[in-house]
């Protein structure tokens, strides 16, 4: 089993209220309980002394606070239509890693990176002050969807890039999976999904660094309901 990563715990990080976006990585699927990286992330993040809340209108996996925005099987497009409900509940941290079917099937290829790039943009225009951890499509034990993925993931960085250069609140998390990471393909199993949970706190505790992190916004369950905000 993989040891957790050590890792010191940031000064004055605020409470998190994050948002994890995409397909069924994010789910948790190939995971025991479900859980995913979301659990051992949850559980990390509260090692810092501080409150979490995921948010999303999905909840699954045996967990509290379970919430999430990740859809199995969907593409890119269809996750271009998820992220606009849960943002209502104003996460101050949105993780994504998404366009794993795109790869696998083949499908949107030429387009991916511009379809994740809407996705990036139309979070930043509704909620400015975010910060996006965004992930390349992290690797497959399948040759084919490997090298749609090795095509995509510079465009990926291209776009953290540019979005830097604009200012925006955005990093890249890379992930280093390999083979005995895997359950199956394409889904991590319980280490792989531990190592997942390493990097986004990592690049959490980046961000509060950088002074990007700030208290999330005052609300209710009631101001975004089905978000799973407060829980």
């Amino acid at each position: 089993m993989l040891m957790a990563t050590s890792i010191s715990p940031a000064v004055a990080l605020p409470n998190i209220r994050v948002l994890p976006l995409g397909d069924s990585i994010t789910k948790g699927t190939g995971s025991t309980g479900l859980v995913g990286y979301r659990l051992p992330l949850r559980q990390k993040i509260l090692k810092q002394g501080v409150k979490v809340n995921m948010v999303g209108t999905l909840k699954n996996g045996n967990m509290v606070d379970g919430n999430h925005e990740g859809h199995s099987g969907k593409m890119l497009a269809d996750i271009n239509g998820y992220w606009q409900k849960p943002i209502q509940a104003r996460p101050n941290v949105v993780l994504i890693h998404a366009g794993t079917n795109n790869m696998d099937q083949g499908i949107d290829l030429d387009i991916a990176a511009s379809i994740l790039a809407d996705i990036v943009d139309g979070i930043f225009k509704v909620a400015p002050d975010v910060t996006i951890c965004l992930a390349p499509v992290i690797w497959a034990n399948d040759k084919e969807m490997q090298a749609n993925t090795d095509k995509f993931n510079p465009q990926v960085r291209s776009i953290i890039s540019a979005r830097q250069k604009q200012g925006k609140h955005i990093l890249e998390v890379p992930i280093d999976i390999k083979k005995e990471d895997l359950g199956d393909s394409k889904h991590p199993n319980d280490d792989g999904y531990e190592k997942m949970a390493n990097a986004w706190l990592k690049a959490i505790l980046e961000a509060d660094k950088k002074g990007w992190l700030k208290m999330p916004v005052k609300m209710s369950p009631e101001d975004a309901p089905g978000t799973g905000l407060g829980a």
